[in-house]
């Protein structure tokens, strides 16, 4: 009996084992969480769509499977980041199936020349920084919208009209987001404000579409850079002399240097709050479980740096 039960068990847990390892079968795959928000959005229950990233994960290390290879070549519709995020993309491997393949970052209009907001684009950053961090400027978001929508129309033509008011849908929130929040910095003329962020360089877009200074303590566009003590230093100092009270921080990264940053400044009696500032990267295990979306993180951005500009 015992010899019975032990087989049972062991052959439960292979095929667990074994369906874990499969890949999945769905219509849509996307590779970072701003298009799997605006997809989901825009399809509803109508198709799946699949994020080959859990939540949680790290963007900038993580590499596809051999698994997520397999269910991207299944897919109808692949839609990634860019070849800069996404090193390991491959779309010759995917070149011989029917699979749609969408590099998204060739979609992102960063002038945004005739959009029917006027918020100025100053981008001054030598090393292109900000235009791989597309997403984060709201209204990039939009026109990315606008995109996808145009490629799941391809793919299933006969739901179009369906797809086309969830992304109106989709797009008014976050037009109306986006305007709410300039009427706010207007009216407390808090334009070109300085805001300091210990994180890497990816939110300069965000800035630039707000018209505040969004200051980075790491120049590269990617987490854990080597930092030197003159550089902690001169940060600190900046932050200190401009007299901010507030210092933002990287989403789903432990803060070092701002943890540094704030218990250096404690010892002259200098007390420093810190808040997220989100880069859409990717969601949290507890925010993807809570159902948050591109606009619902967007809101909490608003909301810790209305909470800095107060302070």
């Amino acid at each position: 009996m015992k010899t019975r039960i032990l087989t049972l068990l062991l052959t439960t847990l292979l095929l667990g084992v074994s369906s874990c390892n499969q890949p999945v079968d769905t219509d849509i795959v996307v590779t970072m969480f701003p298009q799997y928000d605006i997809a989901k959005n825009i399809v509803g229950d109508k198709i799946s769509v699949h994020s080959i990233l859990p939540p949680g994960a790290e963007v900038h290390d993580f590499e596809a499977s051999s698994r997520d290879m397999v269910t991207m070549e299944k897919a109808r519709l692949v839609i990634y980041t860019s070849a800069t995020i996404d090193t390991w993309m491959n779309e010759t491997a995917l070149a011989d199936g029917d699979t749609v393949v969408m590099d998204l970052s060739q979609y992102a209009d960063i002038d945004h020349e005739e959009t029917a907001f006027e918020g100025p684009l100053g981008i001054e950053d030598e090393h292109d920084h900000d235009e791989i961090h597309y997403w984060v400027d709201p209204l990039v978001v939009v026109h990315l919208t606008e995109a996808i929508l145009e490629k799941i129309i391809s793919i299933d033509p006969a739901n179009a009209d369906l797809y086309e008011a969830n992304a109106q849908t989709y797009i008014n929130s976050i037009e109306t987001v986006y305007s709410d929040f300039i009427d706010y910095l207007a009216d407390g003329s808090y334009f070109e404000s300085t805001l300091y962020y210990a994180g890497h360089n990816a939110l300069g877009l965000f800035g630039s579409r707000h018209q505040l200074e969004i200051h980075a303590l790491f120049e590269d566009f990617k987490p854990d850079e080597d930092l030197s003590s003159a550089q902690l230093i001169a940060f600190t100092n900046a932050v200190k002399d401009t007299g901010s009270h507030h210092l933002f921080i990287e989403e789903m990264v432990l803060p070092k240097a701002a943890t540094t940053i704030k218990a250096e400044l404690a010892k002259s009696d200098y007390e420093l709050t810190l808040l997220e500032l989100h880069g859409y990267h990717n969601r949290s295990a507890a925010d993807a479980a809570a159902g948050l979306t591109y606009i619902d993180l967007y809101a909490r951005n608003i909301a810790h740096v209305k909470q800095a500009l107060e302070g």
